[in-house]
């Protein structure tokens, strides 16, 4: 389901070549950039407040995005947000991160650039960038990452997306929505 805010009329952009799955929900003040993939449950609601995904980013399944209103969730590129994790803005995921499988960014949290935020954890506060972060709160466990594994991860999820695209399992977004290259 793709449908503009109740709340107070504002309408998604989703890039032509992202694939949302069939069962996503997006509502309202939703911006998806290109080769984004959003996943099977998967809840982005914009009702109040915006959220806005970057570029090759992965959403994947029962993930949740919402935010206060007025305030953004932004969602950097080249990111991953694993299964059932919760975004919730005003908060930051910065590019080439992953938060991991259940993990939770809560609002006023800024995950830096190129950074991990382990399975289960809790994120709470402004961290490094390229570090690994684990535990409820989260606390900083290893510097100086490399965003390699991040960016080749990122590369396997944009072409898996435009598989399931190419072989229609895409949902079909309304045409008001759609950002269209030319």
């Amino acid at each position: 389901m793709i449908i503009n805010s109740p709340f107070n009329g504002t309408t998604p952009k989703i890039h032509q070549t992202a694939f949302i799955a069939p069962d996503v929900v997006i509502i309202g003040d939703v911006e998806i950039g290109a080769y984004t993939n959003i996943w099977f449950g998967a809840k982005l609601r914009g009702d109040w407040g915006k959220i806005v995904v970057g570029e090759n980013t992965s959403i994947q399944e029962n993930a949740v995005l919402h935010s206060y209103p007025k305030e953004v969730c932004r969602i950097g590129s080249n990111v991953r947000l694993a299964h059932l994790s919760m975004c919730h803005g005003p908060c930051t995921v910065g590019d080439y991160s992953l938060v991991g499988i259940n993990a939770t960014v809560l609002q006023g949290a800024k995950l830096g650039n190129g950074c991990i935020l382990a399975a289960g954890s809790l994120l709470r506060k402004e961290t490094d960038d390229f570090c690994l972060y684990v535990g409820v709160p989260a606390s900083k466990k290893k510097d100086n990452l490399s965003r390699k594994f991040n960016e080749v991860s990122s590369n396997l999820y944009i072409e898996n997306g435009q598989k399931f695209k190419e072989a229609g399992y895409s949902q079909k977004v309304p045409k008001e929505y759609l950002i269209i290259e030319k």
